[in-house]
């Protein structure tokens, strides 16, 4: 079975009830019946995780409010709470990974936002998701990688709500080019 890092079960879960397969709510319980440890051991088995792991981390999505009760067809049954969807939106943002091809284009990346400074938070975070990401900072609000990125980056500026903050541009060569070369080991295309 896969050993999960911290979260990873949990939003396995969420992720598993978001798209509508019906968890039954006794599965938080303490001690479930043993009449529903079957159903409980079928539900572990596909989500591919020992059944004391997905008990664990039912109770503990209950405990922080991502997850939530209702009454379906007579039946309490586990549904993902708002705040259990923003938690895998953003669990979901911490796997985005930039790809990087073997062969330079000579193309760079260059992303500019203006977020109003009410949005400070927004932005802060948006900064320090694109570092981590390793685009390289030329500016405060000015990042560039060498390697098409759109897509990722519009899922983060989708997440942080800054879509119409953002501006995407595809240049073949800006002002302090060579040290962004040398940052990302670069050699022009032949």
């Amino acid at each position: 079975m896969e050993k999960y890092d911290w979260g990873d079960l949990g939003l396995k879960i969420l992720y598993v009830l978001s798209v509508g397969i019906i968890i039954p709510a006794i599965f938080v319980a303490p001690n479930v019946p043993k009449a529903m440890a079957p159903l409980l051991r079928e539900l572990a088995k596909k989500i591919d995780a020992k059944p004391q792991a997905l008990q664990r981390s039912l109770l503990s999505l209950k405990h922080r409010k991502l997850v939530t009760f209702k009454k379906r067809k007579g039946k309490m049954v586990l549904v993902i709470s708002v705040d259990g969807k923003e938690r895998l939106v953003y669990g979901s943002l911490r796997n985005v990974q930039l790809q990087r091809p073997v062969k330079w284009d000579g193309k760079w990346r260059v992303i500019i936002f203006d977020i109003p400074e009410k949005r400070k938070s927004a932005r802060e975070a948006l900064r320090k998701k694109f570092c981590t990401l390793g685009l390289l900072r030329i500016q405060k609000s000015c990042f560039v990688y060498p390697y098409e990125c759109r897509e990722e980056i519009d899922t983060i500026s989708s997440f942080f709500d800054v879509v119409e903050d953002i501006t995407y541009i595809i240049a073949e060569s800006f002002e302090g080019e060579q040290e962004a070369k040398e940052y990302f080991n670069l050699h022009k295309p032949k």
